[in-house]
C-alpha cells in the first residue's frame, strides 16, 4: 500500500517534464522520420509518400557519401588529438607545480566561450593574409607550412577539428582530474614503496582507475563530432565548401537550400541511427570490469 502510495506521488512530479520531452523531443522525433519517407518539398503541405526514395537517392548520391567520410575523420582526428594532451595535462595538474590554478583557469576557460565566438577567433588565427598562424611559420622560415588552412581541402577538417579539440579540451581535464582524485592516494604510495616509477603507477593503477571517466568522454566526442555544425559553418565559406561538407550541414542545406525537405529528413533519420549504434558499439567495445575502491 506504501509502495503504491508513492508511485501515485510521484506522477504529478513526472507529468510536467513527460509533457514538454512529448511535444518538444518525441513528437518532432516521429515526424522528422515519417518526412524522410516522404517527398516533401517544405513550401506546400503536400507531402506525397515517396517510400524509401530518399534513401536510394542519398546512397548514389556521391555529395552525401563525401559528406559522412567527412563526419568519421572529423570524430577520428579530434578522439585522436584530444585523448593525449588531455591525459598529459591531467596529470600535470595533479602534481605539485607553482601556478597550478592559474594553468587549471587557462584550460578550461575556452568553456565558457559560445562556439560562435570559438569559430570566428579560430577563422582569424587561419586567415592566411594576417592570420598568426601563417605569420609565425612564414617568421621561421617555414613557408612551406604556411598554408591556406581553411580553403584547402587536405587540410580543412584538421584545422575545424583543432579548433574544437582547443575548446573541448577543458572538459577533457576537468572530468579526468576529478576521476584522478578519486583515486586514494594509498595505492599510488604501495605501488612505489614496491618500487615501481611514476610511469609504471600511472599506467598500471591510474589510467585503469580512469577507464569509466575515459568511456564517458569517448562516447560524448562521438555524439558531439557525428553532429558537428556551427563551428564548420561559422569558419568555412558557404558552412561547408571546399570539402568541409559535414553531414549535419548537408542536412540544412539540402532543407533550406534546395528545399529537399524529405531528403533531409532522411538524411537526419540516418545520422540519428548512426549516433545510437556508434554509441552502444563504442560502450560495448570499451567495457571493462567495473574496479571498485
Amino acid at each position: 500500500m506504501y509502495q503504491r502510495s508513492r508511485r501515485v506521488l510521484v506522477i504529478p512530479f513526472l507529468a510536467p517534464t513527460f509533457i514538454i520531452y512529448t511535444i518538444f523531443v518525441f513528437v518532432p522525433l516521429a515526424l522528422t522520420v515519417y518526412y524522410g519517407f516522404t517527398n516533401w518539398q517544405g513550401h506546400t503541405l503536400d507531402r506525397p509518400w515517396y517510400g524509401l526514395g530518399n534513401f536510394r537517392l542519398i546512397l548514389l548520391d556521391n555529395q552525401v557519401i563525401g559528406a559522412f567520410l567527412n563526419t568519421f575523420k572529423f570524430a577520428i582526428y579530434g578522439a585522436l588529438i584530444i585523448f593525449i594532451p588531455a591525459l598529459f595535462i591531467s596529470w600535470a595538474l595533479s602534481q605539485s607545480i607553482r601556478l597550478k590554478s592559474f594553468y587549471k583557469f587557462i584550460i578550461i576557460a575556452p568553456l565558457v566561450l559560445s562556439v560562435i565566438v570559438v569559430g570566428l577567433m579560430w577563422k582569424l588565427l587561419y586567415n592566411p593574409v594576417f592570420g598568426p598562424i601563417n605569420n609565425l611559420l612564414n617568421l621561421f622560415g617555414l613557408d612551406q607550412f604556411a598554408l591556406p588552412w581553411l580553403g584547402d581541402s587536405r587540410t580543412v577538417i584538421l584545422a575545424i577539428v583543432i579548433a574544437t579539440a582547443w575548446q573541448q579540451l577543458g572538459m577533457w581535464v576537468l572530468l579526468i582530474s576529478a576521476g584522478m582524485n578519486r583515486i586514494p592516494s594509498e595505492l599510488m604510495d604501495a605501488a612505489r614503496v614496491d618500487g615501481a616509477n611514476e610511469w609504471q603507477v600511472y599506467w598500471k593503477i591510474t589510467f585503469p582507475l580512469l577507464w569509466g571517466i575515459l568511456r564517458l568522454l569517448f562516447i560524448l566526442w562521438i555524439i558531439l563530432s557525428l553532429q558537428v555544425f556551427a563551428q564548420i559553418w561559422i569558419m568555412v565559406p558557404h558552412g561547408g565548401g571546399g570539402g568541409a561538407e559535414v553531414v549535419a550541414t548537408l542536412i540544412y542545406t539540402r532543407a533550406f537550400a534546395s528545399q529537399q525537405w524529405g531528403l533531409a529528413a532522411a538524411l537526419a533519420t540516418i545520422l540519428l541511427i548512426l549516433i545510437f549504434t556508434a554509441s552502444l558499439v563504442t560502450n560495448r567495445l570499451t567495457k571493462r570490469e567495473t574496479i571498485e575502491f
